[in-house]
């Protein structure tokens, strides 16, 4: 069951992003009036850079451990790998850390949000541009899910849960680490496009 989730949820995000990705190439006409204020100096910027890239690095290695055994529909995580995705996962929960601190700033629903929301495709030119208002909305799902997904593996490491308190740890670690993955990649998605807009208008 748990497998078939993963992989429908995976098979979604790949769906998402390559419908959006065509309507992008295919499409023409494009106004992106909205441009998000650029906050600090060429060396922020590419610590940014610096620090986006190695969260991203460190969750395809904490996403590849984690879920190469329920893809290979074994029922443990175990050995070289168990060892490959905590070490992976360590990085992950520094990175993501430092992606939260950087990007909370330009993550907060604002009045243009809600416009935007309200209005639909009749948004105002004041408005953002459905890219961000997305990219805030799976920045705050990652986040969300973020802290049930380390905190079911943190006490899952220290010997105060019971044998069947350990199986409840690891079924919402299971469950929530797939809507991190999930956020995290259309977050990331949603930056870049957001982004490619700013630079298109």
């Amino acid at each position: 069951m748990y497998r078939a989730v993963v992989i429908g949820v995976f098979a979604m995000v790949v769906v998402l992003i390559a419908t959006d990705l065509m309507r992008r190439l295919l499409s023409r006409k494009a106004q992106f009036p909205f441009r998000e204020a650029v906050r600090g100096g060429v060396l922020l910027r590419l610590f940014r850079i610096c620090v986006n890239v190695a969260g991203g690095v460190c969750l395809a290695a904490a996403t590849v451990t984690g879920f190469a055994a329920v893809l290979a529909n074994t029922h443990t995580l175990g050995g070289y790998l168990l060892m490959a995705h905590v070490t992976a996962a360590g990085g992950f929960a520094g990175a993501a850390l430092a992606v939260a601190v950087l990007w909370v700033s330009r993550s907060w629903f604002m009045k243009a949000d809600w416009e935007r929301v309200a209005e639909g495709k009749k948004h105002s030119s004041a408005s953002v541009s459905l890219a961000v208002l997305l990219r805030k909305s799976f920045f705050w799902i990652a986040l969300a899910s973020a802290v049930p997904t380390l905190a079911s593996a943190l006490l899952a490491m220290f010997p105060i849960a019971s044998p069947a308190q350990q199986q409840e740890l690891l079924q919402v670690h299971r469950i929530s680490a797939l809507a991190l993955v999930a956020g995290s990649v259309m977050f990331a998605y949603c930056a870049l496009a957001a982004a490619w807009e700013e630079r298109k208008g």
